[in-house]
């Protein structure tokens, strides 16, 4: 009884908002992330942080371009002989579009990456990913908030750390979808 009545609520709430949505253009965007990978077993443990931020301004062709970085800390010890302590940090860009398709509801595309620079003990590497999600759908219901959609995605990343080198492939177009919202401001 309680939950219909807080989600009722809530979608009133929600729908109150749309009678206030502004155009795009001239937004400021903030979208960050943070990770957290703990990994606990008799033989190996691994903790591993990590955070990205990026920022940017929707231009009047409803273009963005953000700008950022990253800073991840690992640290893994697995077998009482491999051990594989290091810090990620580096810049991170993401361009992206919102194409309108009805009234407040978008097809907004983006490709993004990050160059990283890795740094353990008395060992130094790379990371360099790139991203393209062309399948993402944002629909703007108030002046500071969008729900988003991905639908899929392709991702390349390369890695070279002590003696290893990860490349890393994936594309992927799903019938499930990840959801999100955008906060947004003047």
């Amino acid at each position: 009884m309680n939950t219909r009545i807080l989600l009722s609520a809530l979608f009133f709430f929600l729908l109150s908002l749309t009678t206030t949505a502004q155009d795009l253009v001239g937004r400021k965007i903030v979208n960050a992330n943070l990770l957290a990978n703990l990994g606990f077993n008799d033989q190996s443990n691994l903790i591993d942080i990590g955070s990205s931020v990026l920022y940017g301004k929707i231009k009047s062709d409803n273009t963005y371009l953000a700008y950022g970085g990253m800073l991840k800390m690992v640290n893994y010890n697995g077998n009482m002989t491999d051990n594989i302590n290091y810090v990620m940090v580096g810049p991170s860009i993401q361009k992206g579009k919102f194409i309108k398709l009805v009234d407040k509801f978008y097809l907004a595309p983006y490709l993004g990456g990050s160059a990283a620079l890795m740094a353990g003990s008395d060992e130094y590497g790379v990371n360099v990913q790139a991203e393209a999600v062309p399948l993402r759908f944002v629909y703007d219901f108030s002046n500071h908030f969008m729900l988003n959609a991905s639908f899929g995605s392709a991702y390349l990343s390369f890695q070279q750390f002590r003696y290893n080198t990860n490349i890393t492939l994936n594309g992927s177009l799903t019938n499930n979808s990840s959801f999100g919202v955008f906060y947004t401001f003047k």
